[in-house]
């Protein structure tokens, strides 16, 4: 996050967006987050921002530090120099995040302190496609309940 995060003099805003898992939303849905994402990031050029965007639940530690613990797709913009963050508490649209985005550089969002700097896991870059759902091996076989048709036992 630092080399992306501490702007080296020059004050960066860090604006993380969380999607939601792959299996969720599938590559057509990503890729249109991602539009409208850089769509609306089109209304900062050439302001000190830097975007990023991660998978929902691949970092915990970001997720709560910066209180995006409500489901996904979220966005949240910190602030490295000045250790405060906030939170882009409305739907995601092109129109809300332009909104949310100009409302940072004129400050009418209101910010809150970061306890701590929230740790960033490297993990593996999305590949462009759909997910794989993985198969959950089956711990229980149908003879382990017994015959459905024995009536010597009380029923319920």
């Amino acid at each position: 996050m630092a080399e992306n995060c501490e702007g080296g003099g020059k004050a960066t805003i860090c604006v993380f967006f969380a999607l939601p898992h792959i299996l969720d939303s599938g590559a057509e849905g990503r890729n249109k987050y991602r539009d409208i994402m850089t769509s609306a990031s089109k209304a900062v050029r050439g302001m000190s921002f830097q975007f990023m965007w991660f998978e929902g639940g691949a970092q915990p530690d970001l997720e709560t530090t910066l209180e995006l613990t409500f489901g996904f797709p979220a966005v949240a913009a910190y602030s490295v120099d000045k250790g405060v963050y906030t939170v882009h508490r409305s739907s995601f649209t092109e129109k809300n995040l332009r909104q949310f985005l100009t409302g940072i550089t004129t400050g009418k969002q209101g910010t809150y302190k970061v306890s701590s700097v929230p740790e960033i896991k490297t993990v593996e870059p999305w590949d462009g496609k759909d997910g794989v759902p993985f198969e959950e091996e089956v711990w229980w076989d149908d003879d382990d309940f017994g015959d459905d048709t024995d009536s010597t036992g009380d029923e319920f």
